[in-house]
C-alpha cells in the first residue's frame, strides 16, 4: 500500500514535468543540458548574428521611440484621415519645424559648448580651489582634507571617464561601423520604421499574432497590451518629462543670468531621461558654471534647480507618467545599475523598459506554474491569482 502511494506521487509529479515516466524525464534533463553544452562550444557561430542585431538595434529602437512618441496623435488625428495621411501631415509638419528651428538651435549649442569643452577644465580647477579654501575654514578641515585628496576629480580625469562610459554604450550598439555612420543611419532609417509601424500598426500586429500557436494567441494578446501599456507608456512619458523640463530650465537660467544657460538646460533635459539619477548627473556641471561666476549665482542656480524640480515633479509628471509602471524606487536604481554595467549608456536608458518586459515574462509564466501546479497538487492547496489578464497585472 504504502508503495503504491509512493508510485502514485512520483507518477504525479513526473506528469507535472510532461513526461510519463522517471526514465523520460532525465533522458530530456540530460538532452536539454548536452544542447546547452553545445551552444556553449560553438557561440563563436553566432558572432555574425550579434554583429547584424547590433547594427539593426540602433534604428529599430528609435523607430520603436517615435512609434510611442506619435502614435496618440495619430490615434487622435485618424479620426478625420487616414491613417497613412494622418502620419505623412505629421513628418511633414515635424520636417518644418525642425527646419525652421533646428538650425538656429544647433548654432547656439554648438557655439555653447565648443566654450564650454575649452574653459571646462579650468572651471574644475578653480572649483577646487574655491571649495579647498572653504573646507579650511571648517571644523576639522585637516581630516576632511585628507579625505578629499585620495579623490582625483581633475578635469582630465572626468574627460577620461565621460569618454570611456560613451564609449562604452557605443560599443553596445555597434562594434563594426564607425559611430557617425551608425548615428547617420539611426537617424535616416529611425523614422522610415517609425512611418510604417504608424501606418500599418494593425496589420503588423495582426501578423505577429498570426505566427504564434492558437493555444497561446489570447496570452500573447494579453502580454502585448501590457508590454504596450507600459513600455509605451514609460518612453513616451519619460521622454516628454524630460522635454518639458529642459523648457522649464532654459529661462529659468536666462533669467538669473547663468553662463551657458542653453547647454546646461538641454544636458538637465537630456539627461532626466534616466530615473533619479540623470538630474543629479546634469546638476554637476551646472553648479561649477555657477561657482565659476560667484558664490551668490551658485545660490541661485540651486534655489532655482530644485523650485523647477519640485513643480515638474509634483505637477508635471504625474500627468505625463502616471503610476502604471508600479516600480519601487530602489527596483529603479537596482534596474539602472545592473543595466549600466551591462549595457552601459544605451542599458541605462532602456533598462528599465527591458525591466518591465521581462516582468510582465516571468508574471506570465509563474502564472502558468501555477495553474499546472493547482491541476496536480490541488489537494495540497491551491495558488491564488493564476489567471492572467492586463486589468489583474495591473490591479493596484
Amino acid at each position: 500500500m504504502d508503495r503504491r502511494k509512493t508510485l502514485v506521487k512520483v507518477s504525479k509529479w513526473i506528469k507535472f514535468l510532461g513526461a510519463n515516466d522517471s526514465l523520460y524525464t532525465l533522458l530530456l534533463m540530460a538532452m536539454a543540458g548536452i544542447v546547452i553544452w553545445i551552444f556553449y562550444k560553438v557561440k563563436f557561430i553566432f558572432d555574425p548574428i550579434m554583429v547584424i542585431l547590433s547594427d539593426l538595434l540602433p534604428p529599430l529602437i528609435l523607430g520603436i521611440v517615435l512609434y510611442y512618441l506619435l502614435n496618440p496623435l495619430v490615434d487622435r488625428l485618424g479620426k478625420h484621415l487616414t491613417r497613412k495621411w494622418t502620419v505623412t501631415v505629421i513628418y511633414c509638419v515635424l520636417l518644418g519645424v525642425l527646419a525652421l528651428l533646428g538650425v538656429e538651435i544647433v548654432l547656439m549649442v554648438q557655439n555653447q559648448m565648443e566654450d564650454l569643452l575649452r574653459q571646462f577644465p579650468k572651471m574644475i580647477s578653480e572649483f577646487q580651489k574655491k571649495g579647498e579654501a572653504f573646507i579650511s575654514s571648517l571644523p576639522f578641515s585637516k581630516e576632511i582634507s585628507q579625505s578629499i585628496d585620495s579623490i582625483d576629480i581633475s578635469g582630465s580625469k572626468i574627460n577620461s571617464y565621460i569618454e570611456q562610459y560613451l564609449q562604452q554604450g557605443i560599443n553596445s550598439f555597434s562594434s563594426f561601423f564607425s559611430t557617425i555612420s551608425t548615428i547617420l543611419i539611426t537617424v535616416f532609417t529611425g523614422p522610415i520604421i517609425a512611418f510604417f509601424l504608424l501606418k500599418d500598426k494593425e496589420h503588423f500586429f495582426k501578423y505577429i499574432k498570426s505566427l504564434m500557436p492558437p493555444i497561446f494567441r489570447d496570452d500573447f494578446q494579453e502580454i502585448g497590451k501590457i508590454a504596450d501599456q507600459q513600455i509605451g507608456g514609460y518612453l513616451k512619458g519619460q521622454i516628454v518629462a524630460s522635454l518639458i523640463l529642459g523648457i522649464m530650465y532654459f529661462p529659468t537660467f536666462l533669467l538669473i543670468g547663468l553662463n551657458y544657460s542653453g547647454i546646461v538646460a538641454l544636458a538637465a533635459g537630456i539627461f532626466s531621461i534616466i530615473p533619479y539619477v540623470g538630474s543629479f548627473i546634469a546638476f554637476l556641471p551646472g553648479i561649477i558654471i555657477a561657482f565659476q561666476m560667484s558664490t551668490w549665482m551658485a545660490i541661485k542656480f540651486a534655489i532655482a534647480w530644485f523650485v523647477v524640480q519640485f513643480l515638474h515633479g509634483q505637477f508635471i509628471v504625474p500627468r505625463v507618467m502616471g503610476d502604471n509602471l508600479q516600480l519601487h524606487p530602489v527596483t529603479v536604481l537596482l534596474v539602472l545599475l545592473v543595466m549600466g554595467d551591462l549595457l552601459g549608456i544605451v542599458g541605462v536608458i532602456f533598462g528599465i523598459p527591458f525591466y518591465c518586459l521581462l516582468k510582465v515574462m516571468v508574471i506570465y509564466l509563474f502564472r502558468r506554474f501555477k495553474r499546472r501546479y493547482n491541476r496536480f497538487f490541488g489537494e495540497s492547496g491551491y495558488y491564488e491569482e493564476t489567471d492572467f489578464s492586463k486589468d489583474k497585472y495591473l490591479k493596484k
